[in-house]
């Protein structure tokens, strides 16, 4: 495969699209990621990047990521009055599976991915307007009159992918009921929230989640049954600190010490399992393709799976619409029970009928531990199918003499 004609086209410059551009370019394309953004800037607030993706990112190698942000020991579920429903396995999983899960903030990830991949091939203030195709490449098309031209187009432009209108018709996401607000507060010590902690508090409508990040620093999300694009009374912080005035500690300590401008709030949108993602040189990744509700912290985890996987699936078929299509055959499967993992869990987390959030609560009080284990495994243990059997049902491999250029 000669580098001139093994060009890969990445719209968008988010977790996704970057890691993904670091996947390929070391399975040998030459990568060119385009980010609609004027400027790569700090974004976000914090996130979980679990074992399964952590495992990648050290082959992809970022192994220096887990200094950035706090390794995560221990994990449970509690009770709106700190009840431990359920304990979760985490640290014999990362030490079995040879990776920790870490919180870290996004903008740190972003920082570690950009400096991954380098300045070279890094695109900004660049909004797609379109794209082309034919037998032999693909060629997109940028508003300011912009082309690029590659052997592939992969749309990792997040939940209004315009590379996915294109394929799939401008559809609206669905909203699922609650936004999400994050914030995290100045360093902040308290008994409630030892180190390596990530705690989940659910209630009645309402869900409340916690870790340390980094630097003494917590980071905390909160989650309310309510209307979208909708201002909330008093403003953000006030609000919150109305409807958890009554949870254990330290959730209204962690709001009280949180500065205004340090809470973030988003709607929450996802979208149905597509049937198929992409066509011909064309495919989609993290968002773009299978946009989930963030309650089981896997978006952009799913994202950096997809991104270590679409490299794979390339290097080992015969041409790139094999690949890409072998791509999207292995990924579908996860990323659809993930999306409806994620959005039953929000479902159930935000029942406000007290005969339900009893019931809830005692479920969750008598899951069997091999039944929670397993349940994590199938999340943060994932790990990449049998490398010679990732080309997917349908693609064959040819000896290396006979496969043709991309």
């Amino acid at each position: 495969m000669r580098a001139e004609d093994a060009k890969a086209l990445v719209v968008g410059g988010g977790i996704g699209g970057l890691a993904a551009a670091i996947a390929l370019r070391q399975a040998g394309w030459a990568v060119e990621v385009y980010e609609q953004a004027p400027a790569m800037g700090e974004v976000g607030a914090g996130l979980a990047i679990t074992t399964n993706a952590m495992r990648l990112l050290f082959e992809l190698g970022l192994t220096g990521l887990p200094q950035r942000g706090e390794a995560v020991t221990d994990a449970e579920g509690c009770t709106w009055q700190g009840e431990v429903l359920v304990k979760f396995p985490v640290r014999e999983l990362a030490q079995r599976q040879g990776a920790p899960s870490v919180v870290i903030h996004r903008a740190a990830l972003h920082s570690a991915l950009r400096e991954a991949f380098g300045p070279e091939g890094l695109h900004v203030g660049a909004r797609l307007r379109g794209f082309e195709q034919d037998g032999a490449q693909v060629v997109a098309h940028f508003e300011g009159g912009r082309e690029a031209r590659g052997a592939l187009l992969v749309g990792a432009d997040g939940l209004r992918s315009r590379v996915r209108a294109q394929l799939h018709g401008d559809k609206p996401p669905r909203y699922v009921g609650y936004p999400v607000w994050r914030g995290i507060t100045p360093p902040f010590s308290h008994p409630g929230i030892p180190k390596g902690m990530l705690r989940e508090t659910q209630g009645r409508g309402a869900r409340f989640g916690m870790s340390y990040i980094a630097g003494e620093r917590v980071f905390w999300w909160a989650a309310v049954e309510g209307p979208a694009g909708q201002p909330v009374p008093g403003g953000d912080k006030a609000y919150l600190a109305e409807v958890y005035q009554t949870a254990h500690a330290p959730i209204p300590e962690l709001i009280a010490a949180t500065d205004a401008a340090d809470i973030l709030r988003a709607d929450t949108y996802d979208r149905l399992p597509l049937t198929r993602w992409g066509e011909g040189r064309v495919t989609l990744l993290g968002d773009a393709a299978h946009p989930m509700a963030p309650n089981l912290g896997q978006g952009a985890n799913s994202a950096i799976e997809d991104a270590f996987m679409l490299a794979l699936a390339l290097k080992e078929a015969e041409d790139v619409p094999s690949g890409l299509r072998a791509y999207e055959a292995w990924r579908k499967p996860r990323t659809a029970l993930l999306q409806w993992q994620s959005w039953a869990f929000g479902a159930m987390g935000h029942w406000a009928n007290p005969a339900a959030v009893w019931l809830r609560d005692g479920l969750m009080r008598r899951l069997p531990r091999r039944l929670v284990t397993a349940g994590l495994q199938r999340i943060w243990g994932w790990e990449p199918p049998l490398r010679q059997t990732v080309r997917g049902p349908k693609c064959k491999r040819r000896p290396r003499s006979q496969r043709a250029a991309p």
